[in-house]
């Protein structure tokens, strides 16, 4: 078997036996850490499911239904979450760099210290979702709906959040030096400015002038 690929007993039985069986596996045996790297686990209902620890690596979640799931410190390098609902879920300190997370619907979820370097979030809601002390370096959040979002002391560095909406996002200490923020809509100037830095920011020119009018120092090297 290449090693690189999932633990055919354990795709097996989350697969035949349902959610339901698969977390009593997992309350069971507590050590055991769940290896779904490179399966394909798309378009299944998974809600509620117990992925806690586990690592899914390169695997295809996309359409899929994770409400309420749980993938605490979760291995989710490059995992396809392509148009999947994760409403609600427990990302606490996953790993989801290079993740692809178009038009996901991760409202109301909880991302705390997550890693989300260079993930795609292009299209998707996360409209309450909580991101603080989040690394989304160079992420992608091109009309990404952020409304309520908690960002605070997250690290935006160089991400492109071209065209989003951040309405009553939350950005205090949010370290957006080098981010694309050209386009974003529904911002209000009170809550930009207390951000960490908007070194080298990319903005449209009126919202850049009001930085430069109430907080010019963010725009200053740190």
């Amino acid at each position: 078997m290449n090693p690189a690929m999932a633990n055919p007993d354990h795709f097996k039985l989350l697969i035949d036996g349902g959610v339901e069986e698969w977390n009593k596996f997992r309350r069971t045996n507590p050590s055991v850490q769940p290896d779904f790297r490179e399966a394909d686990l798309s378009g299944y209902d998974f809600t509620r499911i117990d992925l806690s620890h586990a690592n899914l690596t390169g695997a295809d979640l996309s359409d899929a239904y994770l409400m309420r799931a749980d993938f605490t410190e979760a291995i989710l390098h490059e995992v396809n979450f392509t148009e999947a609902d994760i409403i609600e879920a427990n990302l606490i300190k996953a790993s989801l760099t290079r993740a692809i997370m178009v038009m996901v619907d991760l409202s109301g979820s909880g991302l705390i210290r997550a890693d989300m370097t260079e993930v795609d979030l292009t299209d998707s809601n996360l409209t309450r979702t909580s991101l603080p002390w989040a690394n989304l370096t160079k992420a992608k959040l091109i009309r990404t709906k952020l409304h309520l979002t908690d960002l605070r002391e997250a690290l935006l560095s160089q991400a492109d959040l071209q065209h989003a909406s951040l309405q009553d996002a939350s950005l205090t200490g949010t370290d957006l030096a080098k981010a694309n923020l050209l386009g974003i809509n529904n911002v209000s100037i009170d809550l930009l400015i207390k951000a960490k830095s908007l070194h080298l920011a990319q903005l449209d020119e009126d919202l850049k002038k009001e930085v430069e009018l109430k907080a010019p120092l963010l725009l200053k090297t740190p």
